[in-house]
């Protein structure tokens, strides 16, 4: 029965293995990253930036003209009028470079959200990585056991072994393809979301994550990164952005004491002792700014620069924190992991030799044997989590400061 279940897992986890070799489709981290910048994903942040920066061309265009006219019975007078609004207090340029400020927002917003956007995949991908070397190193530990168990067959099969030894064999071999076989299924899981940000030119049954757990660049000193982090972080930009376009609105609003003078003229008809006279008619009519003179806007403004400013400092405050964090989490893992391998890799190498040898000899059964490999194997997995997590804090780190991934 241990023999049918493990042939029968074997076969699942290499069917699954030939599927993925023969419809792989193996992506870098940079070629993930140009996928989403091409993806809906990046499409919808950039049309929401450009609907922002084409409205604020609204506040360019002139009030439009009118033209009325005016036909009177009595004595018979026809006018036909021309008006136009000049809008020479300067509110319309003022207006203007307030909406460019909150264009500049928006796309520093969308900015912001394309690196968590990008902080998800690149999550997303070193997951994959992970679980594909975690997966390799499943096959690997499968196919020692699998060696072992031709031997331990071998020496029944001569007298020298016993039928508990090749059991215990098979039944170790059991649980290794059935851990195999849920590595599989996590794949499955960590393709699909992953695909998920790269849109319809990836398929997510073949794709593949081509990289590493190492690390990808020295740690910069913590006052490099805190100033890195202000100055790059699309969401900091935003509230200057909105500062510096409620300041404008402000303006604008004081401007509204000098009311703009709306300029009228055209042709007037009238019938002067049975006979029809056409002159022209100008006019010139200025709105006195008794009621409305900016009060409540300017009011509003200030409310809302006393708001955006509470909240740029406590963005402020988040940012150097995340910063740091990051930071420091990325140092400590990093210390971590290489701690580990300078410390166990050396002495698990060594008590799986001198095991092997044990067991030739006589002095270490099957059971002490199949727990010594098992010791191995956790002692790589634990490296490979080790590495893992510190990559992942990598990922934070960059995300944290804003980092540039693609030119």
């Amino acid at each position: 029965m241990i023999v049918r279940s493990r042939c029968f897992l074997h076969a699942c986890a290499l069917t699954l293995c030939l599927a993925l070799v023969g419809s792989a489709q193996a992506l870098t981290e940079r070629e993930a990253l140009e996928l989403l910048r091409a993806s809906p994903y990046s499409r919808q942040l950039r049309a929401e930036a450009e609907i922002a920066r084409v409205g604020a061309e609204r506040q360019k265009t002139y009030p439009n003209p009118a033209v009325s006219a005016t036909l009177e019975g009595a004595g018979r007078t026809d006018f036909l009028m021309f008006e136009q609004a000049l809008p020479v207090n300067g509110r319309r340029s003022l207006l203007y470079e307030a909406a460019e400020s909150g264009a500049r927002a928006a796309m520093s917003s969308a900015d912001h959200t394309l690196r968590q956007v990008e902080a998800a995949l690149r999550r997303s991908f070193y997951r994959l990585v992970y679980l594909q070397i975690r997966g390799q190193m499943a096959r690997e530990h499968i196919a020692e056991s699998e060696e072992l168990l031709r031997i331990l067959r071998e020496r029944e099969a001569e007298g020298e072994g016993s039928k508990f030894d090749r059991l215990q064999g098979e039944r170790e071999i059991v649980e290794q393809e059935t851990d195999l076989a849920q590595i599989e299924v996590m794949m499955g899981e960590a393709r699909a979301e992953l695909a998920r940000y790269l849109g319809d030119a990836v398929s997510p049954a073949g794709l593949a994550a081509d990289g590493t757990l190492g690390p990808g660049f020295d740690l910069p000193p913590l006052r490099d990164a805190v100033a890195a982090g202000l100055s790059a972080r699309g969401d900091y930009r935003v509230e200057a952005e909105r500062l510096e376009q409620l300041r404008l609105e402000d303006e604008a609003a004081q401007r509204l004491r000098i009311p703009n003078p709306v300029v009228s003229g055209g042709v007037k008809r009238a019938e002067v002792a049975g006979q029809f006279v056409t002159g022209p008619v100008l006019g010139v009519s200025v709105a006195l700014p008794v009621f409305r003179k900016g009060r409540v806007e300017r009011a509003v403004a200030a409310a809302k620069t006393i708001r955006t400013q509470e909240r740029r400092s406590a963005l402020e405050r988040q940012i150097l924190a995340e910063v740091r964090s990051s930071h420091e989490a990325l140092r400590l893992r990093r210390q971590m992991a290489r701690d580990y391998r300078s410390q166990s890799e050396q002495r698990v190498q060594e008590l799986a030799g001198i095991a092997e040898v044990a067991y030739r000899e006589g002095e270490l059964g099957i059971l002490d044997l199949l727990e010594t490999r098992r010791v191995a194997h956790r002692a790589r997995l634990q490296q490979l989590e080790l590495d893992a997590t510190a990559k992942l804090a990598e990922v934070e780190f960059d995300r944290s400061v804003a980092k540039e991934l693609l030119p």
